[in-house]
């Protein structure tokens, strides 16, 4: 017998609606994971709301907490608790230096940036505020910006430009110069009362098809003000226990509803993960990332494949699976060769780079000489006499003269991240495309 809130509808309408609100909700899920690593006692980087942690080294493969990590930038995250007051963010002179904070909502759309690009290199101060402060900033912030979130928590990504490892204690010296502080401390009045939040226990929705997943959007999706043309979507969602901050029990369900449902899981993973149009073998940056709009799909095929990509005016990340012969990648299998010609480098107003991730787990390559990932910033990088650029990808090291432009992959099924940051005009309209990944034959 089917539930009241699911009367009236076919296996199929039951079906239809688990796929939708399993594509609208996953990048919640995904986005769930960073913050329960910042507030769940058992988490190793357990901190308070509105602190930054810090990572200051390069990322290498022993971090696993973020697929399709970098190896450009240093890190830091901080996740915002906007519930009852504004969070202030204060940022040091960089001197030019690289630098963006991506702010990201409960929905993986991005807020405002503050960084190189959009705000400047001189220090800064910014006002971040939810969607239920109406409040007003003493004369010591008239001069601040105000940067407004439809979420009450927000995660906050910082990501500071290093030049070699060389660079890395200079940067991480900046790093520590970055400050978060919630309003009443800076009013000195008395902090907003709040409810202790209860995160849920850890989840990760990939090793799980279940219908466990739909416990996580409902309470993720309490966190945020939705927009008026989305409730029609979520009454509809409603209709089969999704909804925002409401307790789901999909053992409560008929059977038949449960099955029906599962079956939308099953269609919304398939699609999710289905691969786009490529070019050349690369999937070329759409230009709704990070403000998705309603394409809840290409919301959540990033979510599942490269969470937290910035913006495509910040840097855009085209990324292949397949060779030049529309063959799967794999290291296990065959050597590659990616050639830039001399007037074809990737367009980048700050710095480019490779990296290869391991197809299966989504993190970086473990290799003997810890390289993971190649680009202009390459001290050691070797042009050919036409000023070309030819990058030797492989498992096994290369004859010496290629080793300085030696990418190494894993023993199996890899893919490639170009990232350009600082994207010119060309790739913003999708005018550059870059060369295919080849097999190599000598």
């Amino acid at each position: 017998m089917l539930e009241p809130s699911t009367a009236g509808l076919t296996a199929q309408e039951i079906q239809d609606l688990a796929r939708d609100a399993y594509v609208f909700g996953l990048p919640m899920v995904e986005h769930y994971r960073l913050f329960a690593l910042g507030f769940l006692s058992d988490s190793p980087q357990v901190r308070p709301a509105n602190v930054f942690l810090h990572f200051s080294r390069l990322f290498t493969p022993k971090d696993r907490d973020v697929v399709s990590a970098n190896n450009d930038t240093l890190y830091s995250e901080a996740n915002l608790d906007l519930r009852g007051e504004p969070v202030v963010l204060d940022t040091p002179e960089l001197g030019g230096r690289y630098f963006c904070i991506q702010l990201v909502d409960i929905t993986t759309n991005n807020l405002e940036y503050i960084g190189t690009r959009a705000t400047g290199t001189s220090p800064g101060r910014f006002v971040i505020a939810g969607p239920d402060w109406l409040g007003e900033l003493p004369e010591s912030l008239a001069d601040a910006r105000v940067i407004r979130s439809p979420s009450r928590f927000v995660a906050a990504l910082l990501r500071i430009g290093v030049q070699g490892p060389e660079d890395v204690s200079a940067a991480a010296s900046l790093q520590q110069q970055f400050r978060l502080t919630p309003l009443h401390v800076l009013t000195k009045r008395p902090a907003p009362k709040l409810p202790d939040v209860v995160w849920p226990p850890y989840f990760d929705d990939k090793a799980d098809s279940s219908l466990k997943a739909f416990e996580y959007v409902n309470f993720m999706m309490q966190w945020h003000r939705f927009t008026d043309a989305e409730q029609p979507l979520l009454a509809r969602f409603a209709r089969i226990g999704v909804r925002p901050g409401a307790r789901m029990d999909a053992q409560a369900f008929a059977p038949e509803v449960r099955a029906a449902m599962l079956e939308g899981v099953k269609d919304a993973r398939r699609v999710i993960q289905k691969r786009p149009v490529l070019h050349r073998g690369w999937e070329l940056p759409d230009p709704k990332v990070g403000a998705f709009g309603d394409d809840y799909l290409l919301r959540a095929h990033v979510a599942w494949n490269y969470i937290y990509a910035n913006s495509p005016e910040e840097a855009v990340y085209p990324i292949t699976h397949q060779d030049g012969e529309d063959r799967l990648l794999d290291g296990s299998r065959s050597r590659y060769v990616l050639r830039f010609a001399a007037d074809a480098l990737p367009p980048a107003r700050f710095f480019w780079s490779l990296t290869a991730y391991d197809a299966e787990t989504r993190m970086l390559v473990d290799n003997p000489i810890q390289r993971y990932s190649v680009g202009d910033r390459s001290r050691d990088l070797k042009k050919s006499s036409d000023g070309s650029i030819s990058f030797f990808l492989q498992h096994d090291a290369p004859e010496p003269q290629r080793v300085a432009n030696w990418l190494p992959l894993p023993d199996g099924r890899f893919y490639v991240l170009l990232r350009i940051y600082g994207p010119s005009e060309a790739v913003l309209r999708g005018a550059y495309v870059p060369p295919a990944i080849d097999a190599l034959s000598d």
